[in-house]
């Protein structure tokens, strides 16, 4: 990829955390999400060789609900979601985690460029999609720290699909928040560039209109 990045391209790889987080967060207290969104989120994950932002996450509607409470998140006090705040921040420390870690980075990588490999070759319906996605963040990122601890109705969270696509929904936030770093992110950009960031968001948002 390009290595000038800009507000735009920043705007959007946030877009896919804070939609990791909204997924999570739907996923664990409703025990359903928007799909699209998900898959979406989903597709991410097996772009490991792009020539450009965009070409991670796809159009902009495909962030629209991660940008959407991205907006709201910063924009909007009143109205913050403090467990989508937490799942962000945790997901942003675990991305930088995993980028300071090119072993483990490229670890993860094989594992899902082989599972990609094996989509081509079977048709696995979404449930399996979703249960060994599960199964790699499982493996990569679950002895991580700081754990990401969701919380939610025990009727969803005790259920093994909604897991798995839990499960699914945290492993592309990760993979956005690694992308946030590999591309200049800083920590401290959430506030010294906050307004250019929200200006971005909104022109992303517009597209869809």
């Amino acid at each position: 990829m390009s290595r000038t990045y800009t507000d735009r391209d920043h705007a959007l790889i946030l877009g896919g955390v804070f939609q990791a987080a909204r997924i999570t967060f739907e996923l664990a207290h409703y025990g359903r999400t928007d799909d699209h969104a998900l898959e979406a989120s989903v597709a991410s994950l097996f772009q490991t060789s792009p020539e450009s932002v965009q070409t991670v996450f796809g159009k902009p509607q495909d962030l629209a609900l991660g940008l959407q409470h991205f907006v709201t998140q910063l924009e909007r006090p009143a109205d913050r979601n403090p467990e989508l705040t937490r799942y962000s921040i945790r997901l942003l420390q675990l991305g930088r985690k995993l980028f300071a870690d090119p072993g483990k980075t490229a670890s993860l990588g094989r594992d899902l460029e082989d599972f990609q490999s094996r989509i081509d070759a079977f048709e696995f319906n979404k449930s399996t999609q979703y249960s060994q996605l599960a199964k790699i963040y499982q493996d990569h990122i679950s002895g991580m720290s700081p754990r990401v601890m969701v919380q939610g109705e025990p009727l969803h969270l005790e259920n093994p699909d909604t897991a798995a696509r839990i499960r699914c929904a945290l492993l592309t936030g990760i993979r956005a928040a690694h992308l946030w770093f590999q591309c200049g992110g800083k920590r401290w950009h959430l506030l010294t560039r906050q307004r250019r960031l929200l200006t971005a968001a909104h022109h992303l948002l517009e597209e869809e209109t």
